[in-house]
């Protein structure tokens, strides 16, 4: 069994927490699996899975085995995918695509969309993370990102798609004890439920642009918080104003959990960004999906 197979086999065994169901998928024999990863633990000199009856876990160098390999094969097949090209009948894109969101967006707006990719590109395997932090692609093994807002990672490949609306609310509850805000200076007397990013936990401002000029604000916290999900849960609990995607907050306005405020003055909408690492030959299931992905948003959400 040569080294690249091996390499597979490892990485089917940590993504699938399991010897047998790696066998499955490769449609190998089991024995045949165990006596890979042995065949990697003895060149290697070091253990790379700590295994019990019920669950297979990696050791500190078998996570960082598990990071090189995804990175190796990843390369291997943009190889064979880039000479693709050369044949008669260009194949049609397959594989594993590891996809990371933005969390409110995914669920709001990506994921109930994503059937329509499949549907398009059966043989990709979509493997979908979300996440509102930045993260390391190529140290992770993420094919593609999709984020909201400005950018600051200028090492990747960030293509603007669209821009998605905000919008300011509050829980009822909330309103009753502190009063509806009227003109954007009345923000000021109001407490808020804030979003942080990034290492350095910087907060974001809230932007409007009344009467076309650009207002850009800061309120004080009440909650300060770095997940979307949180962030609306906190909003909901009545902890204060909140300025966030329209379309993660929208069902919650129509359900009357969240009361709009300052309708009248319009937010700035948040650029959306499709980034991936720069390569000399993108991999066709890298490829279509950017492409679906800024159809997608760019059609119902222009910049």
């Amino acid at each position: 069994m040569d080294r690249l197979q091996t390499m597979q086999i490892y990485v089917n065994i940590v993504e699938r927490g399991s010897f047998t169901q790696a066998a499955e998928v490769l449609q190998l024999h089991r024995p045949a699996v165990t006596k890979a990863v042995q065949q990697l633990e003895q060149e290697l000199g070091i253990r790379l899975l700590n295994r019990s009856t019920r669950r297979v876990s990696m050791t500190a160098e078998g996570e960082a085995f598990y990071q090189r390999c995804v990175q190796l094969l990843a390369s291997v097949n943009d190889t064979f995918a880039s000479f693709a090209q050369f044949s008669e009948q260009r194949p049609q894109p397959k594989g594993r695509l590891r996809l990371n969101f933005a969390t409110a967006f995914a669920k709001s707006v990506i994921i109930p969309a994503l059937p329509e990719f499949q549907q398009r590109y059966p043989q990709i395997e979509l493997v979908v993370g979300a996440s509102d932090q930045p993260v390391d692609l190529i140290g992770e093994g993420i094919d593609c990102v999709v984020r909201i807002g400005e950018l600051r990672d200028s090492s990747m490949v960030a293509r603007k798609i669209g821009a998605v609306p905000m919008v300011t609310c509050a829980s009822p509850s909330y309103l009753a004890r502190h009063g509806v805000p009227r003109t954007l200076d009345d923000l000021r007397a109001h407490k808020a439920v804030n979003f942080f990013t990034g290492r350095n936990r910087r907060v974001i401002d809230w932007t409007f642009r009344p009467a076309g000029e650009t207002v850009t604000l800061k309120l004080e916290s009440s909650v300060l918080t770095d997940n979307s999900e949180a962030l609306l849960a906190c909003a909901l609990a009545g902890f204060g104003l909140v300025h966030a995607l329209r379309p993660a907050l929208q069902p919650h306005i129509d359900a009357g959990q969240l009361v709009e405020v300052l309708p009248g003055i319009a937010s700035a909408p948040k650029p959306i960004s499709v980034m991936y690492a720069n390569r000399d030959h993108l991999p066709g299931k890298v490829r279509v999906f950017v492409d679906w992905i800024s159809e997608f948003v760019g059609r119902r959400y222009p910049a």
